[in-house]
């Protein structure tokens, strides 16, 4: 896998420092087209057309742009392990912050939320967690004993 430097020479010997800032691929031989400068007046309908080609010829049902962003962004943030990989997600998808990628992309599925739920009481303590916790619901029976004790007198 290309690291995006290493990308970025790629496409700058193809298409010169002129071309665009994202390498159009030909549908036909999956090649970076020399030589793009201009997008055109039709780029979104052209680009529209080149993927349900590609798409086609590998035997896949055709989702529009967005959709493949959507899913890519949807995905990578359930992988994203902590607050830096959430970021990195973020700005990939050129958001200002992290609130824009969270209320767009961020919104649980039903059978999402109903894992997250169902995982939350089965959590396993071991060792000085297990212990502080044990002591904890020991204190709290002891003070909702002695409350209960103190409301009677």
């Amino acid at each position: 896998m290309l690291k995006n430097n290493e990308w970025d020479k790629e496409v700058r010997a193809i298409c010169g420092n002129d071309g665009l800032w994202f390498a159009q691929v030909s549908p036909d031989t999956c090649k970076i087209i020399p030589g793009a400068v201009m997008a055109g007046e039709f780029r979104s309908s052209i680009a529209t057309r080149d993927l349900k080609q590609w798409l086609k010829k590998v035997g896949l049902p055709y989702h529009s742009p967005h959709k493949f962003r959507h899913g890519n962004a949807v995905y990578s943030i359930k992988m994203a392990k902590d607050i830096a990989a959430l970021k990195a997600v973020s700005q990939n998808l050129m958001h200002s912050n992290l609130s824009i990628t969270d209320g767009v992309y961020g919104i649980l599925s039903d059978m999402d939320i109903q894992k997250q739920i169902v995982s939350l009481g089965n959590t396993t303590l071991q060792g000085e967690n297990k212990e502080k916790l044990v002591n904890l619901i020991n204190e709290l029976i002891q003070q909702t004993i002695q409350s209960q004790v103190n409301s009677r007198d």
